[in-house]
């Protein structure tokens, strides 16, 4: 005990007292350690677990646009692909109709030309035919003013003969 003959100074520490205080530190760390710091550290625990895992899917949604970015890019090179074959499939189409029409109408042509040559060689025939029968017309009246003027028969087949032969 402290007695008033013995009392401490400023400089000096009495026992008691610092045993008590570091028994009250020891407590309260002991105290903070069970209801504070370890319910603290766990939450930051599960915090820090927590962000961990976001960055993580973070990393993983990343990834995966990645991914989604290079298959639409494939999607839509294949789309490209896909058109350029149709518009050159169409364009081939295109070519091979305007040959075929092109066909069908030189076709046509030559199936007119063909009626109308044939035509025209009937027509001529037709006025081969009249010609002849004209010439034989003139022949014939021919033969019949000479036969009128009572020429001798000699002469009359001389002039037909002559006249036949002249046609």
């Amino acid at each position: 005990m402290i007695t008033p003959d013995t009392h401490p100074g400023i400089l000096s520490p009495d026992t008691t007292l610092v045993i008590l205080t570091w028994v009250s530190f020891f407590l309260l760390l002991i105290i903070l350690h069970r209801f504070a710091w370890k319910p603290i550290l766990e939450g930051l625990k599960v915090r820090e677990d927590y962000i961990r895992k976001s960055l993580d899917d973070a990393d993983k949604v990343k990834d995966q646009l990645a991914e989604v970015e290079v298959i639409k890019g494939k999607i839509l090179e294949q789309a490209k692909d896909k058109a350029n074959g149709i518009i050159e499939q169409s364009r081939k189409l295109g070519n091979d109709l305007a040959g075929q029409i092109e066909q069908r109408a030189k076709k046509n042509a030559e199936e007119i030309i063909i009626s109308a040559r044939q035509e025209i060689e009937g027509e001529r025939e037709r006025v081969r035919n009249a010609l002849k029968k004209e010439s034989v017309q003139t022949a014939v009246t021919l033969a019949e003013k000479i036969l009128k003027e009572n020429l001798d028969p000699e002469k009359n087949r001389n002039l037909i003969n002559q006249a036949i032969k002249e046609l």
